[in-house]
């Protein structure tokens, strides 16, 4: 057995075939646990490279190879024993890249990263499959061959994972690639984004020989051990530094530990993020009342550390019990925001948890530990909402906000909390980059006339916009505000529309039809039904659809669908209907100069 550190790129070039044996699961990951926190880590190391030239090294966790004894013509081939999800997930981005540079013309890129997809013919002996880098279990094989082949339409395949995944990378890049219009400045992205995912993802690689034992090793991996937290080490050190006596056998029931460490439940040792960000809630909570209290960024892991250079620079101004009395007070206020218990922002807090807005954190910790007057803390959470929505809508990259929040909670700190909803304001609206920038009202009606929504969102964000455009266009008269549970997001002109929908007439096939699809996942064509109705609706036409959201549907949105004067549903109604949902959404989400 050999171990050693290797970038995707080290992994992938040479001449390999990586398979993934019968007994292992098909491809699992999701967009909201794995795909975005990988694409926003790649985004960032890309931009970093842009900015100095150079990035750190992204660490992507362990993958254990054993290799076959009699490798197929000629190829080196080793078998996946353990993970295959984030290797098969890398080589689908890798691949996402390497299709966007082919088609947008940016040749030499594309020439470097093919052989990081794709094995060379000589190697082949006429079977085609050992082109690929790897090979799946059979579920998702050709879904796999038809998502890493530029020249395959994936048809039929929209709903396998591989295929979704190399979809969402195809559009991550695309969008991340828009932000730089100017040729110069767009080629400079290129390169950028190559060598972020060429030279900055790296793997520890465990090989196995072929006398090892995959199952003991698999085993060993995957033991289940107690480490040591940061937060163990933060309690035993306030313990030790107040002088408390800590025994074996009743540290927790100590009347002394529980008045220094409120934190001994279950709830916060429970796992929370995504991904390799997954930490125990505790861990978490500790990053960010230490980086409201130092006023920067704390790494992941790094807690205890800095909690020692926090006592350090405090000095004797505070004693060891008044900063754990801190540390409870707003681990409390922490608890009450997770679980969205604070009255009058409950909506707020609901979307932020969706929008997984964590970087928000510490600028909520000091609003809602500062004692604000009432007009302030809503003026405030409307901003933080606003800014929040819009650049999700807009597609705009969450990739900035933990250095933002932090220097806006450092500015609230200045400004004190009888002006702090003021301060939010004109602290968000102050910004003018895409990076941070607060999207006016022309920015969020293109992305509602424009942007595909539907493919970019993920369900839990995109049903957040939808509710909040029907909590607005509810009138005091209605006899409830309150959104029946369950509601599922409804394409009004089906996914499949060749069937019942005729196409335009009076423009070309190839245009018609292309047009068709970008509109088919703008917001002015998606509504909520509940789940019951959504399979009776399906790829019905559009009048069966409209008699049946008439006959059963509650909702406000569906209102205008089912008393429009159209005799069809086209993208022209689709439009129409995106800027009546964008009237309604700045009265839910206003911008700076609407909040008072």
């Amino acid at each position: 057995m050999e171990t050693a550190v290797f970038t995707s790129h080290s992994i992938f070039y040479k001449v390999v075939r990586y398979d993934i044996p019968v007994f292992q699961r098909p491809y699992i990951w999701t967009q909201e646990h794995q795909w975005e926190p990988l694409w926003e880590d790649v985004a960032e190391l890309a931009e970093t490279i842009m900015e100095t030239g150079t990035a750190p090294s992204h660490f992507m966790g362990a993958i254990v190879l054993q290799q076959v004894s009699n490798p197929m013509a000629g190829i080196e081939t080793r078998v996946i024993v353990d993970g295959q999800q984030r290797l098969t997930t890398v080589q689908l981005l890798i691949d996402a890249v390497q299709e966007f540079c082919t088609h947008g013309g940016y040749e030499e890129s594309a020439e470097r990263l093919l052989p990081l997809v794709q094995n060379p013919k000589a190697y082949l002996s006429g079977n085609p499959s050992l082109a690929f880098k790897i090979w799946p279990t059979e579920f998702d094989q050709e879904a796999f061959r038809h998502a890493m082949q530029n020249d395959l339409d994936t048809e039929g395949y929209q709903n396998n994972r591989i295929v979704m995944a190399h979809n969402y990378f195809k559009e991550r890049v695309g969008q991340w690639l828009d932000q730089s219009p100017q040729k110069e400045q767009r080629e400079k992205a290129v390169l950028a984004l190559e060598k972020a995912i060429c030279h900055c993802l790296e793997f520890v690689v465990i090989n196995l020989n072929t006398s090892d034992n995959p199952h003991i090793i698999f085993e060993t991996l995957n033991a289940r051990g107690t480490p040591l937290l940061p937060s163990d080490q933060v309690k035993n050190h306030i313990l030790y530094q107040a002088n408390v006596g800590v025994g074996y056998e009743d540290e927790e029931s100590s009347a002394e530990v529980s008045n220094l460490w409120g934190f001994s439940t279950s709830w916060w040792r429970e796992d929370v993020g995504r991904g390799h960000q997954r930490r125990p809630r505790i861990d978490v909570f500790l990053n960010n009342w230490l980086t409201l209290r130092h006023g920067d960024e704390v790494k992941a892991n790094n807690e205890f550390s800095s909690f020692e250079g926090y006592l350090k620079k405090l000095g004797t101004t505070q004693s060891i019990w008044e900063v754990a009395e801190d540390l409870a007070g707003l681990g409390r206020i922490y608890q009450r925001i997770d679980e969205c218990d604070y009255p009058g922002i409950e909506r707020f807090l609901q979307r932020r948890r969706v929008m997984n807005a964590g970087a928000v954190m510490p600028t909520l910790l000091w609003l809602l530990s500062s004692d604000l007057p009432a007009n302030e803390l809503r003026k405030a959470i409307t901003a933080l909402d606003s800014y929040l929505v819009r650049r999700m809508a807009c597609g705009f990259s969450a990739r900035s906000y933990a250095q933002s929040f932090i220097e806006l909670a450092a500015e609230l700190s200045k400004s004190g909390p009888e002006s702090a909803g003021e301060t939010v304001v004109q602290f968000l609206s102050g910004y003018a980059g895409i990076a941070n920038k607060w999207p006016d009202d022309r920015e969020l009606l293109d992305a509602f006339l424009s942007s595909p929504m539907y493919q970019w969102l993920t369900v839990g964000r995109l049903q957040l916009i939808l509710q909040g455009i029907e909590g607005a266009l509810r009138t005091p008269f209605a006899e409830t505000q309150a959104l029946p549970g369950g509601l599922q997001i409804e394409h009004i002109m089906p996914q499949s529309w060749q069937q019942h929908w005729d196409r335009p007439a009076d423009m070309d096939e190839e245009e018609a039809i292309a047009l068709r699809n970008r509109s088919l996942h703008t917001i002015g064509n998606l509504t909520l039904v509940t789940g019951r109705l959504n399979p009776k609706l399906s790829n019905a036409g559009w009048e069966v659809k409209r008699a049946a959201l008439a006959e059963h549907s509650v909702l406000y949105l569906n209102k205008d669908v089912v008393n429009s004067d159209s005799q069809t549903w086209s993208e022209a109604t689709i439009s129409d209907r995106a800027r009546k949902l964008f009237e309604a959404a700045i009265r839910v989400w206003p911008y700076a100069d609407a909040i008072t």
